[in-house]
Parts: structure tokens; C-alpha cells; sequence
């Protein structure tokens, strides 16, 4: 297992946070960064292996123009490598696009109400020095 401070994780999830916002063309806002332990596979939780998990709202961007700034997400992933795990469109306007990186980040982002985007970043599992 890789060994991480959990201020470089932030900074790595704050990192995939900022290029997707720069993708959609707008402002990130309302940034929550948590870190909790990672559970073993027989329930057990650590102290010494953490995941952070980050959460933001990205401005919403012109009417009508949620599923096209969804398309230039998902494309910017496709081009990175990183493997498309969810892709749906939930309305007339409304979808939901998810990634995971070949580092091991699950990524998402979603219309949320009333009109901007959730982005949700999901780190790997570390173990702090």
C-alpha cells in the first residue's frame, strides 16, 4: 500500500476536483475534504490507513447546457485513460458521469438542485507515514 500524509491526498483530490470544473468551464464552490479509515475486508477499521473523500458544487453553467458539459468531462476522461463506470442521462438536461483513474480515484459528478453540478472524489486507500 502506498504511502500518502493525508495533506497530499487532499491535495490530489482537489487536484481532479479543479480539472473537472476547468472542463465544465466554471467555478468550483462549497469544497468539503474528509478523511476517514479505510475498512479491512473483515470489517475492521485502522487508524494508520485512510481514504479522503471530497465533495464540491461547480457553479452551474448556461441553460441547458448540463449534458453537453457532461460530454466534455466524460471526453476529457476517455483521453486520460481512465475507465467510464457510470453514464446516464436522468432528464432533459440532467445526467451523471463517473470515472476511475488508473491511480485508483473514483470520480463522479452529477446535476444537483437546483441547477449546478456535485462533484464526489473518492481516494484509494493510503497509509499515512
Amino acid at each position: 500500500m502506498e504511502t500518502k500524509s493525508e495533506a497530499d491526498v487532499n491535495a490530489l483530490v482537489q487536484q481532479h476536483a479543479e480539472q473537472m470544473a476547468t472542463t465544465v468551464g466554471m467555478p468550483l464552490f462549497n469544497a468539503k475534504l474528509n478523511a476517514s479509515p479505510c475498512t479491512g475486508r473483515l470489517g475492521e477499521d485502522s487508524d494508520t490507513i485512510f481514504t479522503v473523500q471530497g465533495a464540491y458544487n461547480v457553479v452551474p453553467p448556461q441553460k441547458d447546457q448540463h449534458l453537453a458539459s457532461l460530454d466534455k468531462v466524460k471526453a476529457d476522461w476517455t483521453a486520460k485513460g481512465y475507465t467510464i463506470t457510470d453514464d446516464r442521462t436522468v432528464g432533459p438536461d440532467d445526467g451523471v458521469v463517473a470515472a476511475k483513474t488508473p491511480d485508483g480515484f473514483n470520480l463522479d459528478i452529477e446535476r444537483a438542485n437546483p441547477s449546478g453540478f456535485v462533484i464526489l472524489i473518492h481516494s484509494p486507500c493510503y497509509e499515512r507515514p
